[in-house]
């Protein structure tokens, strides 16, 4: 009965500051800390691999950490991109405008619009701000999957599908990351248009919260599956 009662609280105890730990030793190795992000939850869908909810949300963290890879390698090297990021802001926001974020999609996407044209109209060379909208993007298609895993896990595998904690963790810090993400953005163009150079607070600390919020999502996505695992395996 003590086993069942505390190993949950102490395996989360443990492993939360060894993550912690982690995410401090990893801060500016982006290779080390991307290896250490993968192998947590590929280990952790191994371990849960008979929990099918647990698995659907790791799959889900997993394609989000690709797609902002892809964004990070083209969208930043391709001007051409830059097109077809701002109309997809303005249709992902329209499309998911049930969820609040999508509002701040929209304004991020409206203002991206106008400053380019106002760039290109005076000839000044422009900043890579697409890479930004291109995450909030990303963060929006995760709610939604998140919002929704639910229903999609019981429309392959009927009746098994029911939600968990992780759900809303995710939910969540994906909501702080759009905050986060247009707080940089903003602050492009406070330098870029109003003339203020040395306006880099949140582009100067922002590697300290993203990288922060990274760490919480592998800790959150091993304790939160684990805690699911361990009645099971102390039952059996």
């Amino acid at each position: 009965m003590l086993i069942r009662a505390y190993l949950p609280h102490f395996l989360t105890a443990l492993f939360g500051g060894l993550f912690v730990a982690a995410g401090i030793f990893t801060f500016g190795n982006a290779l080390v800390f991307d290896r250490l992000f993968l192998g947590v939850i590929i280990f952790t869908a191994i371990l849960c691999r008979r929990d099918i909810n647990i698995v659907a949300a790791l799959a889900i963290i997993l394609l989000q950490h690709l797609f902002e890879e892809l964004a990070w390698l083209y969208i930043p090297a391709y001007d051409i991109v830059n097109i077809p990021i701002y109309l997809a802001g303005l249709l992902v926001s329209y499309y998911f405008w049930y969820d609040w974020v999508s509002k701040i999609l929209l304004a991020n996407s409206i203002l991206a619009i106008i400053a380019e044209l106002f760039w290109y109209l005076t000839e000044y060379s422009a900043p890579s701000i697409a890479w930004y909208l291109g995450l909030m993007i990303v963060c929006i298609f995760v709610r939604h999957f998140i919002f929704n895993r639910v229903s999609y896990v019981d429309m392959y595998f009927p009746e098994k599908g029911r939600s968990i904690n992780l759900d809303w963790i995710l939910y969540k810090i994906n909501a702080f990351l759009v905050i986060t993400q247009t707080i940089i953005f903003l602050e492009y163009f406070v330098r870029h248009i109003l003339g203020y150079s040395n306006a880099l607070l949140a582009y100067n600390y922002s590697a300290y919260i993203i990288h922060g919020l990274s760490t919480l999502i592998i800790w959150a996505a091993f304790s939160e599956s684990y805690k699911q695992l361990i009645p099971k395996q102390l039952k059996a």
